[in-house]
């Protein structure tokens, strides 16, 4: 966050904390493993669902706002980024990022989304489904986040989940995949 992930090196890391440049060597390859666990363990807890409120629309727009925040306001919305950006050039960031980082993320939403929805009609929530509605649901934040840098406004997330919701009462559980 400092000086910038170019600017980034293992020995400033291990400088700052403390500790000798082949200590860090035994436990990452690299700055970038670094930066895909701090990513992982800052997911884990910025990114985890609350307590959920009584309402399914309350617990989504509750998730929506939080990660909107996370996207554009902490470390971990920076890290992730950044991290982004380097997989677009580097395959095996890629796939780590996505096939370990950020599936174990999906997973942990998938859970949420279908017990947020257990309470409405038709509350079978399918992992198809359940994906559907995180993609929907996190898309806005995150192009928003992207674009502009921005949280989204809570305006525009009571009507996203409202929406979505809605939606979903309107579509059989059988729709084809978007």
């Amino acid at each position: 966050m400092d000086v910038g992930f170019h600017a980034m090196t293992v020995s400033a890391i291990a400088e700052r904390a403390g500790v000798a440049k082949q200590t860090i060597y035994r436990w990452w390859p690299s700055k970038v493993a670094i930066l895909l666990d701090v990513l992982e363990e800052d997911l884990h807890d910025k990114a985890s669902w609350p307590e959920l409120p009584d309402s399914a629309q309350a617990a989504l727009e509750q998730h929506v706002t939080h990660l909107s925040r996370v996207f554009t306001q902490s470390p971990t919305g920076h890290v992730l980024f950044v991290l982004i950006g380097h997989a677009l050039h580097d395959p095996t960031t890629a796939a780590v990022l996505r096939d370990q980082v950020l599936d174990r993320q999906r997973q942990y939403d998938r859970a949420h989304v279908r017990r947020a929805l257990a309470s409405l009609p038709r509350a079978t929530v399918s992992r198809t489904e359940a994906d559907r509605l995180l993609d929907l649901l996190v898309g806005p934040a995150f192009h928003r986040a992207f674009t502009t840098g921005q949280p989204l406004d809570p305006r525009f997330v009571e009507r996203l989940t409202a929406t979505v919701l809605t939606r979903r009462r309107e579509v059989p559980s059988t729709a084809p995949s978007l």
